[in-house]
């Protein structure tokens, strides 16, 4: 039985749209190692200037198992609660938002090609943050922001390579997002202990 959270939206026991981007992520990558190593064909793709395919699909992309486990992992954990509190039918969405936003924010302020998720799953912790601070106890949300002020300090100063505007454009429009359905009464925040038999 689905507890009601709002008038539109219920709160699921089984965070199936969280593990449906989870499979979609983990099969691309399979066919990308499999089939285009080279990138021949997938390189429509890659985000590189303002292209609809490149906006939208690089983040089904990954540049090596590092690359895409870490996102597994960060979907794994943090994902499911978020899914938990949006429902499965508009988790998807959510996640294809923060990666669409975190690939703006890389083109404008950086603009290198670039691949990966990482920049949705930003989204994802960003909503995190605002929608499931119960689940985390007090440190949880103070935990996630040291961490992602550490990514980002590690990409400015260049110690990684990584798409930081980007990482930083996914978590900011995620906890936007979450503040506008929080704020609007569409999504509550979880302030109690959600079901963890999922």
């Amino acid at each position: 039985m689905q507890g009601q959270v709002s008038k539109s939206i219920s709160v699921p026991d089984v965070p199936i749209g969280n593990y449906l981007i989870m499979m979609l992520l983990t099969a691309t990558f399979a066919m990308q190692i499999s089939f285009d190593t080279s990138q021949e064909y997938l390189s429509g793709l890659i985000l590189n200037r303002w292209s609809v395919t490149g906006i939208t699909g690089h983040m089904w992309l990954h540049a090596n198992v590092i690359h895409i486990v870490s996102n597994l992992v960060a979907l794994w954990i943090f994902g499911r609660r978020v899914c938990l509190r949006l429902g499965n039918e508009n988790y998807p969405f959510a996640f294809l938002f923060a990666g669409v936003a975190a690939a703006a924010a890389h083109i404008a302020f950086d603009g290198r090609p670039a691949i990966g998720a990482s920049g949705a799953v930003m989204g994802i912790l960003g909503m995190y943050v605002v929608l499931c601070y119960g689940n985390f106890g007090r440190l949880g949300p103070w935990l996630i922001l040291l961490w992602f002020l550490l990514n980002l300090a590690a990409g400015m100063t260049g110690y990684l390579p990584s798409a930081y505007m980007g990482h930083f454009g996914g978590f900011i429009s995620g906890a936007a997002l979450a503040g506008f359905l929080v704020f609007f009464k569409i999504v509550k925040t979880d302030n109690t202990i959600l079901r963890t038999s999922a």
